[in-house]
C-alpha cells in the first residue's frame, strides 16, 4: 500500500482539535489539583504524541508535516504551532465570561485564518511552519 497526502480539510481538523480539547478537559477534571496544567501540556505537545499527530489528529487520519528542509523536534513543532490554543486554554481560567470570550475569540481568529489560507494554515502553522494533511493509503498496483 502507498502513502499519499493532501492538506486536510476543514472539518476534520476542526473535529480533530474538538477531540484534543475533550481530552483536555477531561484532564482538568479528572486530576483536581495538577489537572488545569497537564491540559495545558497536553494541548502544548499533542501533535507529538503519535508520529506527529495528536490523539485527535490520529482518530481522524491526519498528522502534522513540517515545511522546513531540515528536520525539526516533533515536540518543538508542536509546541510552537499549539501556543496560540494553550494561550486560549489558560486565558479561559480567567473570572466570570471573559475568559470565554477570549478563548472564543483565539479560536475564531484561528479558524477564519484557516478557512482564508490556501493550504489550510493557521497562525500556529506559520508560527512552526507547519501543515496538517490527511493520510491517505492507495493500493499499489
Amino acid at each position: 500500500m502507498g502513502k499519499e497526502e493532501r492538506n486536510a480539510g476543514i472539518l476534520p481538523r476542526v473535529l480533530a482539535k474538538a477531540i484534543d480539547f475533550v481530552l483536555a478537559m477531561l484532564l482538568i477534571d479528572l486530576l483536581p489539583r495538577v489537572g488545569f496544567y497537564a491540559a495545558v501540556i497536553f494541548i502544548l505537545i499533542g501533535d507529538s504524541l503519535y508520529n506527529r499527530a495528536s490523539i485527535g489528529k490520529k482518530l481522524m487520519g491526519m498528522e502534522v508535516k513540517s515545511l522546513r528542509e531540515e528536520t525539526v523536534s516533533p515536540a518543538r513543532c508542536s509546541i510552537l504551532r499549539n501556543s496560540t490554543m494553550a494561550f486560549a486554554l489558560v486565558l479561559w481560567k480567567l473570572p466570570l465570561f471573559i475568559g470565554w470570550i477570549f478563548f472564543i475569540a483565539i479560536a475564531g481568529i484561528e479558524f477564519i485564518i484557516m478557512i482564508g489560507n490556501a493550504n489550510r494554515m493557521r497562525i500556529g502553522d506559520e508560527l512552526a511552519k507547519t501543515k496538517v494533511v490527511e493520510i491517505l493509503f492507495k493500493e499499489e498496483k
